[in-house]
């Protein structure tokens, strides 16, 4: 099981490590942090890319197990973008391009002999703008599930606690881990051992989230796995989203398969008629419309 939930600080490095680090104006906490994840990597072997203003500061110290910034970037062992060169280099930021941006460059540090490539990146103007933001929360998405595959690539990325609580809440609910001082998202979706998994609660104030986060979620060819055995709780409003989803997907004759259910929410999608709906499968059974 992939870990996820709140962090309070950089532990040991891990493969599939996809960390959403909400910093303050003066917050050394968060500089620590970057180092301490950047040294985990080089002791894993990793290349190091370092992406934003705040994150270049904070390598520009030595400490927390990191030294050394020049020397690294020099033998190509660190490497520093803009966070415009990284993520806007070729015009309107687009999730698919940054796909295609990172794959090139972990495929890259494993050809020079590196273990992966470990990044550290300030995304936060990306965040603030409400038009390039859903943009920027499917890309969060898709990287997690490049994360998960088993690639090489990790990431930690960093957003200011100065944007909205909506924009926090909207990219820190894709990360399968996540250290925010104002509290964590209601819920968060990620990817493990190729499913998607849901943690925490989903109710009528935050399923629309849910909604648009499953809309993005890449789905194969034979269908989707949702895991939900994490949920604490979700109401109504969460298994219609997840219903309307299922009915989404059998459009383009894709199957559902819901994991973990609670005997509540089986309850529900009784009493709800959603297997009506749309044909969704609940751990392989097909629901038939008999309370669980």
């Amino acid at each position: 099981m992939r870990a996820h939930g709140v962090l309070t600080e950089i532990q040991e490095a891990d493969a599939a490590d996809h960390v959403c680090w909400v910093y303050g104006e003066d917050d050394a906490a968060f500089g620590r942090a970057v180092r301490r994840f950047l040294a985990a990597g080089l002791e894993r072997g990793e290349r190091l890319l370092a992406i934003g203003e705040r994150v270049l500061d904070s390598i520009g110290t030595d400490g927390d197990g990191f030294s050394g910034a020049a020397a690294l970037i020099s033998r190509g062992a660190l490497r520093t973008f803009t966070t415009a060169q990284a993520y806007e280099a070729t015009g309107q930021f687009a999730a698919a391009e940054q796909r295609t941006f990172y794959d090139a460059a972990t495929r890259a540090a494993i050809a020079d002999g590196y273990t992966g490539l470990r990044v550290v990146a300030d995304v936060s103007d990306l965040a603030a703008d409400p038009l390039t933001r859903p943009r920027l929360v499917q890309w969060e998405h898709l990287a997690d599930g490049f994360i998960a595959e088993g690639a090489g690539f990790t990431a930690m990325c960093a957003y200011s606690a100065g944007l909205t609580d909506e924009a926090l809440a909207d990219v820190a609910t894709v990360h399968p881990l996540v250290h925010a001082p104002a509290g964590p998202p209601p819920f968060q979706v990620f990817f493990d051992d190729r499913h998607i998994a849901v943690s925490g609660s989903v109710d009528t104030f935050s399923a629309d989230r849910l909604a648009r986060v499953l809309a993005s979620s890449p789905v194969g060819a034979q269908g989707a796995v949702l895991d939900v055995s994490r949920v604490e709780f979700m109401d109504v409003a969460a298994s219609r989203v997840i219903a309307r989803w299922a009915l989404h997907l059998d459009a383009h004759s894709l199957l559902l398969d819901v994991r973990g259910a609670s005997p509540v929410l089986r309850r529900m999608w009784h009493v709800l008629a959603l297997g009506e709906l749309a044909p969704v499968t609940f751990d392989g059974v097909r629901f038939d419309g008999v309370a669980a």
